[in-house]
């Protein structure tokens, strides 16, 4: 066996135990505390998917590829309102599903929009109206 082939199966090796990181991670977010799958518009025309989680007053979201276990974004509940929703336009659906629904929110003082299964959705509407009343 000569160095190339060494070098070879080791960088492979590496390789797969990145991916098993990245799905293993993927797959324990969505089954602990209910994950669901979320996109997140980015830069005002990218879309990145990830998995939200909520947390009491905080939706959490964690970017679908990575490592980290902390959340790359986090809306509390009570500075977040929903401004309006909406289905893909014709060329965000070739970054969305069809049955997608965008959900454009004002968060503070800036915005967010977020795409949902309509599941998810229903599930999200229901979560920021269990809130307090704001005074």
């Amino acid at each position: 066996m000569s160095a190339v082939d060494i070098i070879i199966g080791v960088v492979a090796l590496i390789a797969i135990a990145v991916c098993v990181t990245v799905l293993g991670r993927q797959r324990y977010l969505m089954r602990v505390g209910g994950g669901q799958p979320v996109a997140v518009r980015v830069g005002g025309t990218r879309w990145v998917y990830g998995i939200g989680r909520y947390a009491g007053g905080e939706f959490r979201w964690y970017r679908a590829i990575g490592f980290g276990t902390r959340p790359t974004k986090v809306l509390d509940r009570g500075l977040l309102s929903i401004d309006r929703r909406r289905t893909p336009t014709e060329g965000e659906l070739n970054s969305l599903p069809v049955t997608a629904v965008i959900v454009e929110c004002t968060y503070g003082d800036g915005t967010a929009t977020l795409a949902f299964e309509a599941s998810g959705f229903t599930g999200f509407v229901s979560w920021l109206e269990a809130s307090a009343p704001r005074t």
